[in-house]
């Protein structure tokens, strides 16, 4: 008599399994993510070759080659660009344009003779070519595979023998040999090793879509984003056309580095000159408002800093942060309250970053102390000056990184003045700008508020 085979429940969120249904996650703490799903039997299961232990001594290595896209703010991101046998995952919000940053690379790269095979599990062919013609992406050279069974694709790699592989998305692709739905976590980590297997081999590089939960979480089971070598997340509000791209993980590169794009109606187009994107258009300073050089990766940017504090009419004062760390915030405003007398008690209080950026860097407390007794005092602060410094519950400014880079950058932007800490004082060479240092919070404050 055969052997019945039984069913697990696996979260569709972190991949724990239960041999029964559960209403709450005990991993990750996730509701109703549990979805059953039939194990594949040890027949089923592909066998790989034999590998023996090797001297580390012994193994040869290769240096690794890197292509060129042709769009510099991606190509930076990565590292300096696509590492053969590469896998890469790219995520962000519905309509950010993760399809059309991906289309776009996908056309360059056939233009420079590569062979790459575009994987539709989304839309038609016509939908993918329409947006081809749009972005300029038309190219002899790039292959549309519009399907979502993953055979059809095994077979489309193996006779096309491309350099590079898009699929978009991986939580739509459906392979029918695994007992379970698209998007769930049998057939979201077995269609990514699938990938994983095949740019390993040296077959190709692959990029691939993935949707995010309304948390603002990678959907799918969080092994995936350990199975891939890049983890890039686009960013962007949909109503405005600016997009940042960041790495969250990269194997091959740093993870500091971001790329500016603005979606326009032919495309993505990539901003090279973002240091003063961020920046008000009008150079008058207001009441709440400080100038922060924020560091990323080896790019300098600068950002607004902005509070707003309003007396509060309920028992309990609102605190509001946008595009900075919540809790590191909380920190900056009990420090004021304590080392400066300030009463927030009776205010509520708003942060935000001007643009939309996204800052959490200690280096950037004394920006968010300063807008915010800018606010409360409802004075400007002077004109023309940047602010830099970590703040210690104790009130003293800590020293920062990157110091002299960030100087120089506010000084080949316009600005003749920054408050930055006493111990940075040694770092900074080479400037045109009036240097102010500061070891404790109320002596920025004299600095950027005089009376």
């Amino acid at each position: 008599m055969k052997k019945e085979t039984k069913s697990i429940f696996a979260c569709s969120e972190c991949g724990y399994q239960s041999v029964r249904w559960l209403g709450r996650c005990p991993d990750c703490g996730g509701w109703n993510t549990f979805i059953e799903e039939v194990p594949r039997s040890r027949n089923e299961t592909t066998t790989s070759p034999v590998s023996s232990p090797e001297r580390v001594t012994e193994i040869k290595t290769e240096a690794s080659l890197r292509t060129q896209t042709g769009i510099n703010e991606f190509d930076r991101v990565l590292g300096g660009g696509i590492v053969s046998g590469s896998l890469v995952l790219l995520t962000g919000e519905p309509g950010v344009g993760k399809s059309t940053l991906l289309l776009s690379i996908a056309g360059l790269l056939a233009d420079k003779g590569k062979k790459v095979l575009y994987i539709s599990a989304e839309e038609s062919k016509s939908q993918v070519k329409m947006r081809a013609e749009r972005t300029g992406a038309i190219s002899e050279d790039l292959y549309i595979l519009s399907t979502t069974d993953m055979p059809s694709i095994k077979q489309g790699i193996d006779t096309l023998r491309p350099d590079f592989v898009m699929v978009d998305s991986i939580q739509t692709v459906f392979d029918p040999s695994l007992p379970s739905i698209p998007g769930s976590v049998s057939q979201v980590r077995e269609n990514t090793n699938f990938f994983l297997m095949t740019a390993k081999e040296g077959i190709c590089s692959v990029f691939l879509v993935g949707h995010i939960t309304k948390e603002g979480m990678i959907a799918g089971p969080k092994v995936l984003e350990h199975i891939v070598d890049v983890v890039l997340n686009f960013e962007g509000e949909i109503k405005s056309n600016l997009r940042i791209l960041r790495a969250t993980k990269n194997r091959f590169g740093s993870t500091m580095e971001i790329g500016v794009f603005s979606m326009e109606e032919s495309g993505l187009v990539e901003i090279p000159e973002a240091s003063a994107i961020f920046l008000p258009d009008s150079q008058k300073t207001l009441p709440g408002a400080v100038i922060f050089p924020s560091q990323e990766g080896s790019r300098t940017i600068l950002v607004e800093v902005q509070c707003l504090a309003t007396p509060t009419y309920y028992g309990v004062p609102k605190r509001s942060v946008t595009g900075l760390d919540y809790n590191r915030t909380s920190m900056i405003t009990a420090v004021v309250e304590k080392k400066l007398k300030f009463n927030l008690g009776t205010y509520d209080v708003y942060f935000n970053t001007g643009g939309g950026l996204k800052v959490f860097e200690p280096a950037a407390d004394l920006a968010v102390a300063l807008s915010c007794i800018s606010s409360l005092k409802d004075k400007a602060p002077v004109e023309r000056c940047v602010v830099i410094g970590e703040i210690a519950l104790t009130g003293e400014i800590r020293p920062v990184g990157q110091i002299n880079q960030r100087v120089k950058e506010a000084g080949r932007l316009g600005y003749n003045k920054a408050i930055v800490p006493e111990g940075n004082l040694k770092d900074i060479k080479g400037t045109s700008i009036h240097i102010y240092p500061a070891r404790w919070l109320k002596e920025a404050v004299q600095t950027l508020l005089p009376i």
